[in-house]
């Protein structure tokens, strides 16, 4: 998997010019959360498996390709599976089937809820993948700027929670890059992150974490000198280069997402009449 990938793989963005792309970035916003909604409103697998299908429409229409979205969920994998094995354990209800003379150790229902659960775990990190794909930090920002500016006049810092968003998403891929120059530096000293005991690696990690937290800080250290420099004041009014504009294709857009979390919340007894019937 090349390097690019990795980078891309949490909370990067890939350029493009598909229909995503070209969204406001407060129609993206308010349809991730009106899909994450839609995911966990309901508990049946019927809706959970229909969320990861409308999430996989949204990653075909990203354009990022599937090895990018491969490399992405697989970065999940241990959470899912923790996830679905302590729901597969701690959740008890209906009776265990049997299988010959000896009884099963889950019931159906249980083994039913867990992968509900797994599902829509999926479906909302790829919507959130989706959403990051699709969106620069400059244009999350000005989004969650615009829907959250009513809440100025109950005198929310809007602008500055705004700004501490974008630096907090622009700092992710820096620290992965921090993390890998200063893992490639220390292994062409000879340290070893991956054999030994624990306290030894636990030793070779300290002397990954402090450069690596040195570097860090010296590039908040630099930005925040930039920022100075240019002029920015917390709290002052600002200029936008490129204002956003809300088209008739994000109202569609918008609605669309909203009648499918519709859907989602009350297709228990309007799409699968018979099944939640024979359940």
């Amino acid at each position: 998997m090349s390097r690019s990938i990795m980078d891309l793989s949490i909370g990067g963005y890939v350029p493009g010019d598909s229909f995503l792309h070209r969204l406001d970035p407060r129609t993206k916003l308010l349809g991730m959360l009106s899909m994450l909604v839609g995911a966990f409103c309901s508990e049946s697998l019927e809706a959970a498996a229909i969320s990861v299908a409308a999430a996989a429409m949204l990653a075909a229409l990203t354009g990022a390709g599937w090895r990018i979205w491969a490399w992405g969920l697989w970065r999940f994998k241990w959470m899912l599976l923790i996830v679905f094995l302590m729901n597969l354990f701690f959740h008890s209800s209906g009776a265990a089937p049997h299988i010959g003379p000896h009884q099963g150790p889950f019931s159906g229902e249980v083994v039913r809820s867990s992968l509900a659960l797994s599902l829509r775990l999926i479906s909302a990190i790829m919507v959130s993948l989706a959403l990051t794909f699709t969106t620069t930090p400059r244009e999350m920002t000005l989004g969650f700027w615009r829907l959250a500016s009513p809440l100025k006049r109950l005198r929310v810092p809007v602008d500055e929670f705004g700004m501490i968003m974008m630096l907090a998403m622009r700092f992710i891929p820096l620290v992965q890059e921090e993390l890998r120059n200063t893992i490639d530096a220390q292994k062409a000293r000879g340290v070893d992150f991956g054999h030994g005991p624990i306290v030894s690696r636990a030793r070779n990690l300290l002397a990954l974490l402090v450069p690596a937290l040195h570097g860090v800080l010296r590039r908040a250290d630099h930005l925040a000198i930039a920022m100075t420099a240019r002029g920015y004041r917390p709290g002052q009014p600002r200029t936008e280069y490129r204002p956003l504009r809300f088209s008739l294709r994000d109202l569609i857009a918008l609605l669309l997402l909203l009648a499918f979390t519709a859907l989602q919340c009350y297709q228990p007894v309007f799409i699968f009449p018979a099944i939640s019937s024979l359940t």
